[in-house]
């Protein structure tokens, strides 16, 4: 299965929409059966590989989040991180049905720890009090919908920031209720 991960991670990479399923078989050294064994459509494939870059590139930045006191900053990069992976894997991202979906379940994974550092931040003062833990993965699906659109360079740090600073305990108004 790791053949073909890696393989549709370069097939994918080339952004030409020259990606079939039967080029990554190719790619990868094995025959469309076993492929179609693993992944039963391109999302499923699409999907397995945008978790594997997701669990190297983007999870490691939630132990960060679960050990401090001021998410803020964490978020940022956690928010850098996701931008710049969505950015170099373009043509993975054209290959997912649902970005927003798929970004979603994939932050949401680490419900405990963001729910730890939530609780520890706001008893810290360094989050607003009526931030939820599922706020986070909704926000980070935000960003990872929506920020692509802002081209890569000083402005997106500034609109991210932006952003963020709405967890600003200082600054905070009270949130409509759910």
């Amino acid at each position: 299965m790791a053949k073909i991960l890696g393989a549709a991670r370069r097939v994918f990479s080339l952004g030409d929409g020259s990606g079939t399923l039967n080029r990554i078989a190719k790619e990868a050294g094995v025959g469309i059966a076993t492929l179609y064994r693993h992944f039963p459509n391109r999302e499923a494939l699409a999907l397995a590989v945008y978790d594997e870059v997701f669990a190297a590139e983007v999870q490691p930045i939630f132990d960060e989040f679960e050990k401090t006191d001021a998410p803020r900053d964490v978020l940022l990069e956690l928010g850098e991180r996701l931008l710049a992976v969505l950015d170099r894997e373009r043509g993975l991202v054209r290959s997912l049905a649902n970005l927003a979906e798929a970004t979603r379940e994939l932050m949401g994974r680490n419900a405990a720890a963001i729910e730890q550092a939530v609780r520890r931040a706001q008893a810290a003062g360094t989050l607003r009090a009526d931030i939820t833990p599922e706020d986070i993965p909704n926000l980070m699906t935000m960003i990872a919908a929506g920020f692509g659109s802002i081209p890569v360079g000083p402005h997106r740090r500034r609109y991210l920031s932006l952003l963020l600073d709405s967890l600003n305990p200082a600054q905070a108004h009270p949130l409509p209720t759910l």
